[in-house]
């Protein structure tokens, strides 16, 4: 379980990520902030690839940074995008990040809490198994 305080901050991390001025080939940013079992916040922009196969997802940009840093635990991550989403609309994770923080998940046995926000102030809270259906490996 994570703080209203701790969900704050998660969710400031991967909205200042979009301040971050990388945008490759691509006219939306997409960042993401993951909060470990430690406690520590990890944020991290897409890094795009002219190849686009090469491109480095947010999702995948933060959970590789909080690697970097000897975590493995994730809690909770938050996403955000600088995508034009109406009221009541989130940028997700694709399938294969989802895929990635499930098996993230399953390494670490913590469940983890995915959180999107849009440019309308708006969040919502998935938990990641029921975010993700039928995963691989089972």
């Amino acid at each position: 379980m994570i703080t209203e305080e701790q969900k704050q901050n998660l969710i400031l991390a991967a909205k200042e990520a979009l301040n971050n001025p990388f945008l490759g080939g691509s006219k939306n940013k997409y960042t993401a902030a993951v909060l470990t079992s430690r406690g520590n916040i990890y944020s991290a922009v897409s890094y795009f690839s002219d190849t686009y196969s090469l491109t480095l997802h947010g999702e995948q940009a933060a959970l590789s940074h909080a690697a970097c840093h000897g975590e493995s635990e994730i809690v909770a991550i938050a996403v955000a995008s600088s995508e034009d989403k109406q009221t009541g609309e989130f940028t997700n994770p694709c399938h294969m990040c989802k895929q990635l923080l499930y098996e993230s998940q399953k390494r670490s046995g913590v469940s983890m809490l995915v959180i999107l926000s849009n440019n309308h102030g708006e969040t919502k809270e998935i938990a990641l198994s029921d975010m993700i259906s039928f995963p691989w490996p089972e």
